[in-house]
């Protein structure tokens, strides 16, 4: 017998489950892009904050316009779009595998 190499692996296992790794690519972007709390809470410089904080910061802030607020809450969602846009397909087979039978 051949010891094991990384033929199987690409060949078999990593199409197995590659819809798994895209619906744990797209939760684990979205979960590290949408972090408020604890940049909130550990960061004390301006520049480091994230974007929810700094969002949330011109939120609060008079002199900014709400159309200004809305045009940076749209171009802050752009990144989570294009990462479920580009896995899509991927996506929606990892959340389907386990819901039909057969």
């Amino acid at each position: 017998m051949e010891p094991a190499n990384g033929k199987f692996f690409f060949q078999v296992i990593l199409p197995l489950v590659k819809p798994a790794l895209g619906t744990v690519t797209i939760f684990g972007f979205i979960m590290i892009w949408d972090q408020y709390l604890l940049p909130l809470i550990v960061v004390n410089k301006e520049h480091l904050y994230t974007l929810p904080v700094v969002l949330h910061s011109l939120r609060s802030d008079e002199t900014v316009s709400p159309n200004a607020f809305i045009a940076t809450t749209l171009v802050a969602m752009l990144p989570s779009i294009l990462m479920y846009l580009t896995l899509q397909k991927s996506f929606n087979r990892g959340l389907m595998a386990g819901a039909v039978k057969g």
